[in-house]
């Protein structure tokens, strides 16, 4: 049968603006619906996330500053019972001096570096002299076109070697010195800079140590040094210690941390040398003791 050209026409005219009106409904949809969406999200459910989310920083930030305090609390009753802990380290560190290691500063010791040579260099002398600290006073040239002076304090200390191993006392290291450093040399102080020597020498006359402040620190810790000699003794403290040298009394304590080779001795690197390795014993302790 032959199919109608003008019905399939008509059918087809009526079923496009079926559709067409179809394709507008679901478009006013989508439209209705996009709206009621934003209004659930931004109008009526935003505003209880916020105030949800501000309750709960509130109770989060509650929470934590009630275990801030309580942290702070057991740190603050932790730091208390550790400060014998912290006095031992340290007597220990005065007992574990090397006094063998001479601490004289020469002349010799202090050398301008050969590429300035040429500069001016004065020794004033040894201007600080005792068993534990020795300093020389030195007038040296820089580079600067000016201040071309500088008035320098040079010296070596049982309690701060200038090496950075658990200095006893924090003395002052000043950069910009044109010298050829002196191994193991604290202080290294520039007290002053000035376009002509003798304002340098002006200076030193009329104030000396004066203008020093880490001369009082010095004093302060010779002294606990002394004390520390005549109050207690290194035995006193054996159950901190876990290694000591037979040859040279030198030793390790639980404060060290040092990794050794579980196949080679432990060796005292204070009093050993290439052709002789001093062997540190480990200190036995009583596993009983305080039970």
């Amino acid at each position: 049968m032959k199919e109608n050209g003008k019905e399939l026409a008509k059918v087809a005219i009526e079923n496009k603006a079926k559709a067409e009106q179809f394709y507008k409904d679901i478009q006013a949809i989508r439209s209705e619906t996009e709206t009621e969406s934003r209004r659930l999200q931004y109008d009526v459910y935003r505003p209880k996330v916020q105030a949800l989310e501000e309750e709960c920083r509130n109770a989060i930030a509650k929470v934590q500053a009630a275990g801030k305090v309580t942290e702070d609390e057991i740190d603050k009753q932790a730091h208390e019972l550790m400060e014998p802990v912290r006095k031992v380290e340290r007597i220990l560190e005065f007992f574990r001096l090397d006094t063998r290691v001479p601490i004289d500063i020469t002349d010799e010791d202090v050398k301008i570096s050969d590429r300035y040579k040429e500069r001016y260099r004065e020794n004033l002398g040894l201007v600080f002299d005792d068993p534990f600290l020795k300093v020389r006073l030195f007038v040296l040239e820089n580079d600067k076109p000016k201040n071309k002076y500088i008035l320098v304090l040079i010296g070596r200390c049982l309690f701060d070697t200038g090496l950075g191993d658990r200095p006893l006392l924090k003395l002052p290291r000043d950069y910009g010195l044109s010298i050829s450093e002196p191994w193991g040399s604290a202080p290294q102080h520039i007290l002053k800079e000035a376009a002509t020597v003798k304002e340098l020498h002006t200076y030193w006359t009329a104030h000396g140590f004066s203008k020093v402040p880490w001369v009082a620190d010095y004093v302060a810790v010779r002294a606990e040094y002394e004390h520390i000699l005549k109050t207690y003794r290194v035995t006193d403290f054996n159950d901190f210690l876990t290694f000591t040298c037979p040859a040279c009394g030198n030793f390790y304590t639980v404060f060290d941390h040092y990794r050794q080779d579980p196949e080679a001795p432990l060796t005292c690197h204070r009093c050993s040398s290439n052709e002789s390795k001093s062997v540190m014993l480990e200190v036995k302790h009583d596993d009983t003791r305080g039970s």
